[in-house]
């Protein structure tokens, strides 16, 4: 994690992107600071920032900025989310996280034909909280860089989409029930800023709900870390087996997910003030910002078109799976 001067470029170079993109949200509110972020990374980066100069730098960026955010990230959730959204909240979630990390894996083995590292960062990424949990699970699984960031663009741009479409066809189809608009919002949408973005969109109400489902989905990160990185472990050759033998768990974890772990429990018995939790909010906010457009200007030409469409297909068919299975749970738990 140790910055060298060789870095200090591309990292002023991400960080002035993220900044750049926050100001350009309010023109593009649809594409959201995320989207903007990474899109405009892939442009520069294969075109007026390509030299070598910017890449430590822009490695360093898109892998570390991520990981203080998932830590203050467990500063803006505490365990009471769970109880505000009663039991048919939490089975919904439960549920929808985990039907979709089942579909994920087996459509990535069975028809899209990627490594089981992708899909299980893809499961990771849709089902919780997007970049951050592909970060979160990455190193647990031996995930590669290629294969993280083409992970982390699909669910990202798979994201944009549905912040585009879900704010109108889930009043449409819920009969304009702020709850169960912010369960479908809340337990689809990727990104929290996504989540609440897209709720925000329908109305006040909406986005409250919108923001506690996919609360609850940021609190059940620590698990599914520990599901995909028992998946791993799983798949490993006996003789990896014993080159690698088993650490205990709390030794595996990243430092960021036990950060996470930690300050939700502290903000869970003391309560912290408004203004820190408001603070914790934004600067996770922006590190991921900061995340996307690293990943953005380290995605290459060749990286998009050597799995670009399948991906992409792979990313659009989850996502449209993701919604019917959240309106199916809906009506099934919830009305």
């Amino acid at each position: 994690m140790r910055v060298t001067r060789e870095m200090l470029p591309g990292i002023g170079l991400t960080v002035a992107l993220a900044v750049v993109a926050e100001w350009l949200t309010p023109l593009l509110p649809f594409l959201g600071a995320e989207g903007i972020a990474m899109l405009l990374g892939i442009v520069i980066g294969n075109t007026a920032f390509r030299q070598q100069i910017w890449n430590p730098g822009v490695d360093w960026s898109e892998k570390y900025f991520i990981q203080f955010g998932i830590a203050f990230l467990g500063l803006t959730v505490t365990l009471r989310t769970v109880e505000q959204l009663g039991w048919q909240g939490i089975l919904f979630i439960v549920l929808q996280m985990t039907a979709t990390i089942l579909i994920v894996m087996w459509l990535g083995g069975r028809f899209f034909k990627v490594s089981s590292e992708s899909a299980m960062l893809m499961g990771a990424g849709n089902a919780v909280c997007g970049t951050s949990a592909i970060a979160a699970v990455s190193p647990m699984i031996g995930a590669n860089d290629t294969q993280r960031r083409t992970a982390a663009a699909t669910v990202s741009l798979t994201g944009v989409a549905l912040l585009l479409i879900l704010p109108t066809i889930g009043p449409a189809i819920l009969g304009h029930n702020d709850l169960l608009s912010g369960a479908l919002i809340g337990g689809t949408l990727q990104s929290v800023g996504q989540a609440v973005g897209a709720g925000l969109m329908v109305n006040d109400a909406t986005g409250t709900y919108a923001t506690l489902f996919k609360m609850l989905r940021v609190v059940l990160l620590a698990f599914v870390v520990m599901a995909f990185t028992k998946m791993s472990r799983r798949g490993q050759t006996q003789q990896e087996a014993v080159m690698a033998p088993a650490k205990p768990f709390w030794r595996m974890m990243p430092w960021f997910v036990t950060a996470f772990v930690i300050f939700m429990l502290v903000n869970t018995m003391i309560g912290l003030p408004a203004p820190v939790v408001a603070v914790a909010k934004e600067l996770a906010s922006f590190f991921g910002v900061i995340n996307l457009a690293g990943i953005g200007l380290s995605l290459k030409w060749s990286i998009i078109k050597n799995s670009g469409v399948r991906f992409l297909s792979f990313g659009l068919v989850i996502g449209v799976i993701q919604v019917l299975l959240a309106l199916g749970l809906i009506h099934l738990l919830m009305m």
